[in-house]
């Protein structure tokens, strides 16, 4: 009976360590939940990204905005067409509230860049009439008032928005004026560069360069550096240098040659009381001649002076082209 009693205790002891080892088993074997939290976590950083995005980009057109609005003013559009100016800064201020803040913004940008254009076109149209410029380019002259126009009557319509045509308008005004200007500065530098060198061949002939280098200098230079510009398209800037140039030369030419006029009836006058002197002296060495050596005076074929070795003064003379070597494009003018 006693050894029944053992046997009997020590299978359920072993069930029992059987059972208890079990379970660990059974929840090894089950999934473990999927943790979300870090998926909400993972979404949240994501808008956030997109509307950094957003932001960015929007502070970006705000600067080509600012840009723009820049060069209207640089261009004078406060100046020729500030109500333009107004209604557009009026726009600007309601970017933020707009449904497609990127559309709203390059459409100021791009209106900017039309009151610019337009300013610009105004003052180059300013600039030509009061030049009397137009008849260079006629043709140019006439599409260019007609695109202003065209222009002018879209900011009268009091639009919102404009047609695509209105800032090409703009555009064609400004480069037909352009062109008018150009063609007619081009030729008035040929012309002005012709008068300088004109005075140049005055001052050559009085030997401007011998008596007055380095005035002399000043003045060719200012032809070769309106050379330059005109060859770098700057005929305007060109034809201030040849005029400071024609300016300089003839004040040479006027001054020398008034100088050497001077100098010669100097000379003149010396040589008539040489003339004289020696008259003089003729007819004293007839009545009482000298026949012995005196001290002070030197023999006849005595050498008084070092023979001096005189610079060739065509040497002195700047040599510049007689014309400049591009001519005027009559095809600009059309």
């Amino acid at each position: 009976m006693k050894k029944v009693s053992i046997i009997l205790l020590s299978i359920f002891t072993l069930l029992f360590f059987i059972s208890c080892g079990s379970k660990p088993a059974a929840e090894e074997q089950k999934p473990a939940a999927p943790e979300v939290k870090e998926a909400i976590e993972d979404v949240s950083e994501n808008v956030v990204d997109e509307s950094l995005t957003k932001a960015a980009k929007l502070a970006q057109l705000m600067e080509q905005i600012n840009d723009a609005r820049k060069a209207a003013i640089e261009a004078g559009a406060d100046r020729n067409c500030p109500e333009q100016m107004s209604k557009l800064d009026y726009l600007l201020s309601g970017l933020k509230d707009s449904d497609n803040p990127e559309k709203a913004a390059q459409s100021i940008i791009d209106r900017y860049n039309l009151l610019a254009n337009y300013s610009k076109a105004v003052d180059a149209k300013k600039e030509i009439d009061e030049s009397g410029f137009a008849s260079y380019a006629q043709n140019n002259y006439d599409r260019g008032v007609s695109s202003l126009n065209k222009v002018e009557a879209a900011f009268e319509a009091d639009s919102d928005d404009f047609d695509k045509s209105v800032f090409a308008e703009a555009e064609n005004a400004l480069k037909d004026f352009n062109t008018v200007i150009n063609v007619a500065y081009k030729k008035l530098a040929k012309e002005e560069r012709d008068a300088a060198m004109e005075a140049k061949k005055k001052a050559d002939s009085v030997k401007a360069g011998v008596a007055r280098k380095a005035e002399y200098k000043e003045a060719a230079d200012l032809i070769q550096t309106g050379d330059s510009l005109y060859a770098m398209q700057n005929a305007k800037k060109a034809v201030d240098k040849y005029k400071d140039a024609k300016t300089k030369f003839t004040y040479l030419y006027e001054d020398v040659a008034a100088k050497r006029a001077a100098a010669q009836a100097a000379i003149e006058e010396a040589k008539k009381r040489v003339a004289e002197s020696e008259k003089f002296a003729e007819e004293a060495d007839v009545k009482a001649p000298i026949t012995e050596k005196v001290e002070g005076i030197e023999d006849e074929d005595a050498v008084l002076l070092e023979a001096d070795d005189y610079e060739d003064p065509e040497k002195a003379e700047a040599d510049i082209a007689e014309e400049l070597e591009d001519d005027i494009d009559e095809s600009e003018a059309k």
